[in-house]
């Protein structure tokens, strides 16, 4: 497999695994609240505060996101592998 090949599977992977963990950090809060306290709200509010989950389970997932993409940087050459996908204007003057 060439680097271009590469960098589209792991932005494939990676964009499945953020997915993954904003419903994880989503339902670990969810669920709670719907056995515990959703009964005894009016459903505008438990419509306020699944959003308001689920806008905090996509805030949540990004610094989860960063450690997670930090340890496998530390394990995996990235420039070995994986092709940049913004390169840096200094290179890019050089070579025109």
């Amino acid at each position: 497999m060439n680097k271009k090949l590469n960098t589209a599977g792991f932005l494939l992977a990676a964009t499945v695994v953020n997915i993954v963990l904003i419903l994880v950090l989503a339902l670990v809060v969810f669920v709670p609240y719907a056995l515990l306290a959703a009964r005894f709200v009016p459903g505008p509010v438990n419509m306020l505060v699944l959003l308001l989950i689920l806008l905090g389970a996509m805030a949540g997932s990004f610094p989860l996101y960063r450690i997670m993409i930090e340890l496998l940087q530390k394990s995996i050459d990235f420039d070995k592998y994986f092709d940049p996908i913004v390169k840096s204007r200094s290179k890019r003057a050089r070579r025109d």
